[in-house]
């Protein structure tokens, strides 16, 4: 079969080091073509991540370490649609970075989690 490269596209790769053939585009049962249209996927950063929890639950949210990286979790998993493991690494991502914060496990009155956004964020 002979393939128009007008009606299947160019990829363009800017590496001189990438060969493409029909290989890479077909296999035994389908081929791929390509349409003009532009799919914008939002890059999930981790201050993205942040706003995120804090329009959901808040800049304070009230639970104990495990139960506030669960709710945390759960609501990066609903909005992005992550798996539950891409969504634990990320809240351990926030963590580290100092985007959420634990506060006082000995102090019982201040026990909770704090979600840094904006510009004070680190």
């Amino acid at each position: 079969m002979d393939r128009n490269p007008v009606e299947y596209g160019t990829l363009i790769t800017g590496d001189e080091n990438v060969a493409v053939g029909d290989a890479a585009v077909q296999t035994a049962d389908e081929s791929v073509r390509t349409t003009a249209e532009t799919v914008v996927t939002p890059v999930l950063t981790l201050e993205l991540a942040a706003e995120t929890l804090a329009v959901v639950l808040g800049p304070l949210v009230d639970a104990d370490y495990v139960q506030g990286k669960t709710q945390f979790r759960d609501v990066l998993c609903e909005r992005f649609d992550l798996s539950q493991l891409e969504a634990e690494e990320l809240v351990d991502g926030l963590e580290r970075s100092g985007r959420i914060s634990f506060l006082g496990a000995d102090v019982e009155e201040r026990r909770g989690w704090h979600v840094q956004h904006g510009a004070g964020a680190r």
